[in-house]
């Protein structure tokens, strides 16, 4: 990459971070990845131009012989005004490639703001991780309540054992784990899984079994 005199880099520069766009594999294939690289181009053409206005030298100027826009109109500066409207043209060329790309407003929030978008994506990963085990923790609230009133009713009725025998199982149950079981023995009842331990308490006549 050649520098010129302003220590601006040269006009075939623009494409200096083609290269890195091939370090990973398929990385060229997303609809985002021309639009991304031509942001970056049009951002060091904005760099630029600031540079070339803020410190004018005799070199940037067209009428200068063998400067580094000789002969160009508008010397440096309208070279580098020609450069930023090309990349503005070319954005503007890839808005059909990306019409399926949505974009929360929080995220565009982000960027006015000068914020780091990635904030976005960590804040939603803890909302949603947070969110999922206070659902969790009131799935396994519902089901040890279930439990619970599954035996407390086979202890008070035991004559309801095999209509709770045949309840309906919650969806979040495994297909070969029956969940709590109550068998009737000798007018009394059984129970097996975790409500053998629940049964211990009653001062009833319980069967348990191993």
């Amino acid at each position: 990459m050649t520098v010129d005199a302003l220590g601006v880099s040269s006009p075939d520069a623009e494409h200096h971070h083609s290269a890195r766009g091939h370090t990973m594999a398929g990385e060229g294939t997303r609809p985002t990845y021309a639009i991304e690289q031509t942001l970056e181009q049009l951002l060091q053409s904005l760099l630029e131009m600031g540079i070339c206005a803020s410190d004018v030298q005799e070199s940037a100027l067209s009428s200068t012989p063998g400067g580094v826009a000789s002969g160009y109109p508008g010397g440096l500066m309208g070279r580098k005004v020609s450069q930023t409207m090309e990349q503005l043209t070319k954005l503007y060329s890839y808005s059909g490639t990306v019409q399926d790309v949505m974009i929360p407003l929080e995220v565009v929030n982000f960027v006015d703001q000068g914020k780091n978008p990635h904030m976005y994506t960590r804040e939603f990963i803890e909302r949603v991780a947070g969110e999922n085990m206070y659902t969790n923790g009131m799935l396994s609230a519902v089901s040890d309540y279930r439990d619970i009133l599954t035996s407390s009713l086979g202890d008070a009725f035991p004559e309801l054992v095999n209509h709770i025998r045949a309840s309906p199982h919650p969806a979040g149950r495994s297909a070969g784990e029956e969940g709590p079981q109550v068998k009737q023995e000798n007018g009394t009842h059984a129970m097996d899984g975790n409500d053998a331990q629940l049964g211990s308490n009653h001062e009833t006549g319980v069967k348990m079994e191993p």
